[in-house]
This record gives C-alpha cells, sequence and structure tokens, in this order.
C-alpha cells in the first residue's frame, strides 16, 4: 500500500491509501541518506509520477 495524503492541509488532511497492483513503479532507489524511495504513477494523477518515500514501514507520498 501507498498513503497518499497533502500535509499542506495540516492534520486534518484525509489521506488515501493505494493498493502497489494499481500503481505503475517506474524507480526505486535510494537517496543520498539512504532512504528507499520510488517514482510511480497512478490514473488517479494523471500529471505525471508522483514520490513516495519508504517511512515508519509504509511508503509513503506527500502531495505538498
Amino acid at each position: 500500500m501507498i498513503k497518499v495524503f497533502n500535509s499542506a492541509y495540516g492534520r486534518n488532511s484525509e489521506a488515501r491509501e493505494i493498493p502497489m497492483d494499481e500503481v505503475t513503479v517506474h524507480t526505486i532507489k535510494l537517496d543520498y541518506d539512504g532512504a528507499p524511495y520510488m517514482l510511480f504513477e497512478h490514473a488517479d494523477f494523471p500529471l505525471g509520477a508522483l514520490k513516495a518515500q519508504f517511512r515508519n514501514d509504509v511508503w509513503e507520498c506527500d502531495l505538498d
């Protein structure tokens, strides 16, 4: 699952969970701190690839 949310709306923003089988993963790499991230696309977000970071045992995508 990928948790998609927007932290710009504060703590009351609604999070959405997207199953991994519904996304197209383009890249999975490590950033300069060694933390994993991935670039993915989903039909509900048609403007291009989104970035999700692996934090707290969950993939998180902040749209801020």
